[in-house]
Formats: structure tokens, sequence, C-alpha cells
């Protein structure tokens, strides 16, 4: 079958000679639809700098949504014409290894419930963010759906409540989902940084109360005016290392950088010295998927409900045979989600 594999760090090729996936009693084939690019993980796959990743050739891809086409027998959790996300290629044979590997024609989901219940032992987690999606939201652009998740698991996982002033950096469309799930959550002042005044301006749309172009304006001084106290949270929504030492002269007593965004980079100089004498730094950089699955429904309601518009977010529909086009797309900051269509 078809499919994108990563031959080496810089080399992105499609390929047809990928095996299929083999059913079992506790999986289901999907036929996969569409599978979104994402910035933090895809990408640095492709540059070889995902921390702990040096299996290559590996397929790529994990934000997917797909059409169930066969069931094992002990599978309860989906049926025939499911739509699924977060489905995975984890068996590929000896020729290829999986970077997730949803940029492929088929891959699978497993039952995750049925594992749980019949005693099977180290079920793998990551089976439980393996949900269905209603039939009534695009499953092209619902593969969105599955950043929001993420977003959202890990605004709550950085302690995120009503009272708090919160700044994040970067308006890409994990940054964009965090201001509209903040905005969601009633956060008391919610202050957006971007280098882009059209992301900025979608910023706004998406519930910002006050945005700012670092390029033209002082971030510094503009928070210390406007938050005497400090920041409760600072996020690092991209993966720049220097932006933690910016957030620690932001902070207020007791406050908290997240680094959300990865960097190909894994060390940072860390300057304390304007900072208050109690702060903490939270990485969030690995999805707590027992957590997700506790707010799909929730972020589907959202989406139903209109609160959550999925065209404000997927700029690009390709299909699979332009990937190069939609990975320059997202490397230059030209598309927010750039989604791939596999079988339309």
């Amino acid at each position: 079958m078809k499919g994108i594999v990563v031959e080496k760090p810089g080399v992105v090729t499609l390929k047809d000679d990928i095996p299929e996936p083999k059913l079992s009693s506790y999986s289901a084939i999907v036929e996969n639809i569409a599978c979104g690019i994402c910035n933090g993980t895809d990408l640095k796959i492709i540059d070889g700098h995902f921390k702990g990743f040096d299996t290559y050739p590996a397929v790529l891809g994990h934000e997917s949504v797909g059409r169930v086409i066969e069931i094992g027998q002990n599978v309860h959790s989906f049926k025939k014409g499911d739509y699924v996300l977060r489905t995975i290629l984890d068996d590929v044979g000896p020729q290829y290894y999986s970077g997730w590997g949803s940029f492929s024609e088929y891959s699978v989901v497993y039952d995750y419930q049925s594992m749980v219940h019949d005693g099977l032992k180290d079920v793998n987690e990551y089976y439980i963010a393996q949900q269905v999606i209603p039939s009534d939201i695009d499953p092209i652009k619902g593969t969105m759906i599955i950043t929001f998740k993420e977003v959202y698991t890990g605004l709550k996982s950085f302690g995120v409540d009503l009272p708090h002033s919160i700044l994040i950096n970067g308006c890409g469309p994990v940054g964009l989902s965090m201001i509209r799930f903040a905005s969601l959550m009633g956060v008391r002042k919610i202050f957006a940084s971007d280098i882009d005044q059209n992301r900025l301006d979608k910023a706004l749309h998406q519930g910002a109360h006050r945005i700012i172009n670092p390029q033209n304006e002082n971030l510094v001084n503009i928070i210390r005016e406007e938050e005497k106290d400090g920041l409760d949270l600072f996020i690092d929504a991209v993966g720049i290392n220097s932006l933690m030492n910016i957030g620690l002269n932001l902070v207020k007593f007791n406050g908290k950088i997240g680094v959300y965004g990865i960097s190909p980079t894994c060390f940072s100089n860390i300057d304390w010295s304007q900072a208050p004498y109690n702060w903490t730094i939270q990485f969030v950089q690995w999805p707590n998927v027992k957590t997700e699955a506790t707010l799909h429904n929730e972020v589907i309601d959202f989406v139903r409900q209109g609160k959550i518009k999925l065209d404000d977010f997927v700029s690009h529909t390709l299909p699979l045979e332009d990937f190069q086009v939609g990975l320059d797309l997202v490397k230059n900051k030209k598309g927010l989600k750039v989604v791939l269509l596999i079988r339309p």
C-alpha cells in the first residue's frame, strides 16, 4: 500500500510497498481518509530532531481519521463504518519502522476497553485515545480534533484556572487552539504573542484579550504594565528554549513557565536572576492519553455546538501525492493545519 516514508533524516518519499496491517482479535482495520501534518512531531522526525526517535525508514503520521472496514472477533467499541481517530500502523514488517504510520492507506485501531476487560496485560495506553467521531463531523477537518484534545489536556496539566492571566507564545494551530480553549474555560486574561499579524488577528478571533507583536512592541513592558503582579502562566507553544528566560521575568511569585512546544535542542541556559523567588517550569510534550480520552465527548460537543469551528484551523487540504507542498506550507508558516487526503 502507499504511504509517506521518512527514509532518513531529510529524505521523505511516497512509497507503494508498505505492508498492509493484519487484523487481530482486538483490532479493527481502518481505511484512512485524511491525516494532518504535525509541526511538533512530523517535522521533527523528518529533520531527525525528535527526542528518542532514531528508527528509520519510518512511516509518518499520527493526526489521522479513517473509516473502520473490518473488525476482530473481540472488538465491541467499534463497528464497520465508524469514523475513528488516532489510527496507527504498528506492524510494518522488517523493511520499515513506524512513526505512528497514519500517512498510509490502511492502519488499525485497538479496542482498549475490551482488552482491559478481558484481562490482557501491558495494554498500550495509546489505544485508549483511539475513539469514534460522529458521522455528522467532517472526517477530513475532524483530524484537528486530535490537536484540540491534546491542547485541552495540556492546559489542564498546566493547571489553568479562571482567575489566571496567561501568555501564549506562538499562534499556529496549537497556540490558537490553546487560546480558544482558554477562552471557553473563562480564563481572566489571555495574552497572545506572535510576529505574524495575520495569526495575531486570528488569535483575537479565538478569544485573546490582548495581542502582542514582539517585533513592534515591547512584550516585557506591556505585561509588566498590565499585570502588575506578573503572569500566572507563561506558555511556550512553539519550542523556542530562550522563551523560558523571558517567561521567568514575567511570571508572578509561584508562577509557572509551561513548555508545550517541542524544541529541536534538549538543553537551555536558565537565567532566573530577574525571576521571583518561587516559580516552576513544567514540560508537557507528550499526550496524557487517559485524560485526553475523558475529554473526547466534551471536545466533540464544542465542535457540534459551533463553539469551536474546524474551518478556523484547517487552512489547506491536499492530495497525499502533494505531501511536499504541504510540508513546505507548514515549514514556511504559510498554512495553519494542513491536511493530506488519503482516500477522500
